[in-house]
């Protein structure tokens, strides 16, 4: 019974308000296909595979950054890095030889045995 209401209902329906529809001035209608995407004019739409955007994509005050880009801000920060490890490896070895000739100094007997720890 519900199944006959129903195309009762729906036959009562005329075909043309199905398609019925209208677009904001300068657009068109159209249909898309499983997967398509809508994206609006005023917008940049980029694959879902894209690595770095074509139009001003690549500019990192806006959030985006290319993936060269990306990969040389690495390789700079990895050598920073490097340095910065480097120089604090030397920094230690550096004190240690400071307090080792101070310990030197306060410990000489002689004023000669003090420059020798200096030397």
């Amino acid at each position: 019974m519900k199944t006959i209401m129903f195309l009762l209902a729906f036959s009562l329906v005329p075909a043309t308000t199905w398609g019925d529809f209208s677009c904001p001035d300068a657009t068109r209608a159209t249909c898309l296909e499983v997967g398509d995407t809508v994206c609006p004019v005023s917008a940049n739409c980029v694959a879902d595979d894209a690595v770095c955007l074509d139009r001003q994509g690549c500019d990192s005050d806006r959030g985006y950054i290319c993936g060269s880009q990306y990969d040389a801000v690495m390789n700079d920060y990895e050598k920073a890095v490097s340095q910065y490890n480097q120089l604090t490896s030397e920094n230690v070895e550096l004190r240690s030889q400071k307090l080792e000739q101070k310990n030197c100094v306060i410990n000489a007997a002689t004023l000669e045995d003090a420059i020798e720890c200096v030397r």
